[in-house]
């Protein structure tokens, strides 16, 4: 029980921030490399690359490296 509590703590973290919600609302409709996750935000990619390691480490999304894209 107490494993099922922590996964969802840390998703309901994961999802507090509005950044990351407009990231997984995005990811919904189908993949999408960070630069085009990046492109409605006015941050770093390694800015939008720390938001997609919360949410992969939360469970929430998980990525992939094909070539140089992830």
């Amino acid at each position: 029980m107490l494993n099922q509590e922590q996964t969802l703590d840390a998703m309901f973290q994961a999802l507090a921030d509005p950044t990351r919600r407009r990231m997984v609302e995005r990811l919904s409709r189908g993949s999408a490399s960070v630069s085009e996750l990046a492109e409605p935000f006015s941050m770093s990619l390694p800015a939008i690359v720390q938001h997609l390691k919360v949410l992969e480490e939360s469970g929430l999304v998980k990525t992939e490296k094909v070539w140089r894209v992830r």
